[in-house]
């Protein structure tokens, strides 16, 4: 009996000391102990809700808009920042298919984005641009729409600052295209162009 058991416990303790190797070598990668792998890190509060996810494209999770989960229209790699409740109030994406390259950083009101830096170039041709996008909060309640009242983009070679209206209808261009030739162009009410320079 006393044997077995000695055989019994030298073989656990040889075996919690394998295990323990194994752990240690895979926590510290190796020979590389300043790299460290995950398809997803979540960084938590004290309350334990998510403050900012890590995640690859394959383990993105859905927005969260006043506790509900909704679709998401494409699936990024990248970090997502949550409020003390939950919600999903901006992020970074990198997002890459068959045809674009497409990057953003956006910061939410509580219900859509608000502010967002963006560029995309696409892979079968030479179409590029980037900008910047300020929205209005829309106080309807809808989830997932504000109004876009100013872009500051360049689009292939083109340069542009458009402000719109309430309604989202351009007002006022101003404009540098690709071969170095300004303008200036004001629209009324219904998008008409009342007067250009």
């Amino acid at each position: 009996m006393k044997k077995s058991f000695k055989i019994l416990m030298g073989t656990l303790i040889l075996f919690n000391i394998v295990l323990l190797g194994m752990v240690s070598y895979m926590l510290l990668g190796g020979s590389n102990n300043n790299i460290m792998e995950a398809e997803r890190i979540n960084v938590k509060d004290k309350s334990g809700s998510n403050r900012v996810i890590i995640s690859n494209m394959d383990h993105i999770p859905p927005p969260i808009i006043s506790g509900k989960a909704y679709e998401r229209a494409v699936h990024p790699a990248g970090i997502i920042f949550y409020d003390r409740k939950g919600d999903e109030r901006g992020g970074i994406a990198i997002t890459d298919t068959k045809e674009t390259n497409f990057n953003a950083l956006a910061f939410d009101y509580q219900n859509a984005d608000a502010v967002g830096l963006f560029a995309q170039d696409n892979k079968n041709d030479n179409y590029f641009k980037a900008g910047l996008i300020i929205n209005d909060k829309d106080h309807s309640g809808k989830v997932g729409y504000n109004t876009n009242r100013i872009n500051l983009l360049t689009e292939n070679g083109n340069a542009s600052l458009v402000i719109k209206d309430s309604n989202e209808i351009p007002r006022i261009i101003l404009k540098v295209d690709s071969l170095g030739n300004p303008s200036i162009e004001m629209f009324d009410m219904e998008g008409r162009s009342t007067w250009q320079q």
